[in-house]
């Protein structure tokens, strides 16, 4: 179906999406800035408006935008285009759920302040005008998507809301009646026959509510993967529903990301095993005691240099790069008796900075996977990144990252000359037999 001529002139961008990601300028980052008040002895180019950054607002504002100027049409054709095409930002987010996101950031806000206020009803309320706005739902799958949405989105505040007055079997009360709305106004649109992703990653969002979910969760997360397997969201999602609290364990966790790896071995190597434990293990401490780190590290190293004939573009992977290195930064504490397993874990953090990171993203950094201030997350690079390199920096030593790799300066010098380090450059750091000397 091609997008109304209003869409595409509302936003270029939108028209110009490719089958898998947003259209993005050449380099890794449109505009960088100075490096400014970094600390003595490390240089590293800032990014001031990275291009994931960058589609995910774009999405989100043009989401937005159309409800507010109630275009409900051009809405629709934008999420079919955008679900149709399997598009996704430089980083690999759906764009049919940013638009999603954006299109009931107005709804959601209203619905905060009822949920913590403790009100169900109001939440609720605030939905309602917003959901009969959209009209009949049974014969249109995308504003039922939308619907749905705005239901989801309220559950989640309701599991999010450790301030909320209401007692927890209320909470839980109040999320399983947006979730039960969510799944009815899903329920006519079965994501097989509209060949949607975005229908289908909702009805796993809302699985929990279903009969014998456990049963259904591979199936349903499986046939997600199936039909949008370059997209690690569902990768993600899929590990978080696996998790004690919501409807698996560890032990089933690590199961099914194993042989999650095996079936999208073609596109992520061994990625998927730690996609799917990515948020796990920044979540939950005793996850550190079930989680194979061999083969999780092996799934960083195959996703930040991708797979034979399926190479990491450079804005992908400046990225994923800063994700990975800021997660590190911030896992939890290890509990006792993982001692040489969570140093491992731990040790990634080291090859990711010297073999990949180019630019420094302060959004993904200062929070471990989500994203935090900018400034927040420039101290926190800088201070990780100083530890790292402590030893060059007592030496008087500068450290500079450029595009090729990282370069040692030497104290004193007046000339701008980098002199690369072979032994940082090594994409394997526990298999370097020594340290080779880098200046000369």
């Amino acid at each position: 179906m091609r997008m109304p001529r209003d869409v595409t002139r509302l936003l270029p961008r939108l028209s110009g999406l490719s089958r898998r990601r947003l259209p993005a300028p050449g380099r890794a980052c449109a505009e960088h800035r100075p490096a400014g008040c970094q600390p003595a002895g490390i240089e590293i180019p800032v990014c001031g408006a990275p291009p994931e950054q960058e589609a995910r607002a774009t999405l989100k504002d043009l989401g937005c935008r159309l409800v507010r100027q109630e275009r409900w049409a051009a809405l629709d054709a934008a999420l079919r285009e955008a679900d149709s095409g399997r598009q996704l930002t430089p980083a690999g987010h759906p764009a049919a759920q940013l638009l999603c996101d954006g299109a009931v950031q107005d709804v959601a806000a209203r619905a905060t302040e009822a949920v913590h206020q403790g009100d169900a009803e109001g939440a609720l309320e605030a939905l309602s005008g917003f959901i009969a706005s959209l009209g009949p739902t049974t014969h249109a799958p995308y504003m039922a998507l939308l619907a749905a949405s705005a239901h989801i989105t309220t559950a989640w505040l309701w599991r999010d809301a450790p301030t909320c007055p209401l007692p927890e079997a209320q909470r839980g009360s109040a999320l399983r009646d947006h979730m039960d709305a969510a799944h009815l106004l899903l329920r006519p649109h079965p994501p097989s026959m509209h060949d949607s992703a975005a229908l289908a990653a909702a009805r796993c969002a809302v699985i929990e509510v279903l009969p014998d979910p456990a049963a259904r969760l591979a199936a349903d997360f499986e046939a997600l993967i199936a039909a949008d397997p370059a997209c690690p969201e569902h990768l993600r999602a899929y590990g978080r529903a696996l998790r004690p609290d919501r409807l698996g364990t560890w032990p089933e966790l690590d199961r099914t990301a194993r042989r999650l790896a095996m079936v999208t071995r073609g596109t992520w190597g061994s990625g998927a095993y730690a996609w799917m434990w990515f948020d796990a293990l920044s979540s939950r401490a005793e996850a550190l005691s079930h989680v194979d780190t061999d083969l999780f590290a092996e799934g960083l190293h195959d996703i930040l240099e991708g797979c034979p004939g399926r190479p990491v573009d450079a804005i992908k992977h400046q990225n994923l790069a800063n994700l990975f290195a800021g997660w590190c930064a911030a896992l939890p504490e290890a509990p006792a008796g993982s001692g040489t397993d969570f140093a491992q874990l731990s040790a990634c953090l080291d090859w990711i900075v010297t073999d990949h990171l180019r630019e420094l993203h302060p959004e993904l950094w200062g929070h471990g996977a989500s994203q935090g201030s900018s400034q927040a997350g420039t101290d926190v690079a800088h201070a990780v990144i100083g530890d790292l390199f402590a030893d060059q920096l007592a030496r008087g030593r500068s450290v500079v990252f450029t595009a090729q790799g990282i370069a040692l300066r030497p104290a004193g010098s007046a000339s701008c000359t980098l002199a690369p380090c072979a032994a940082l450059a090594y994409p394997r750091r526990n298999l370097r037999d020594e340290d080779p000397p880098c200046l000369t």
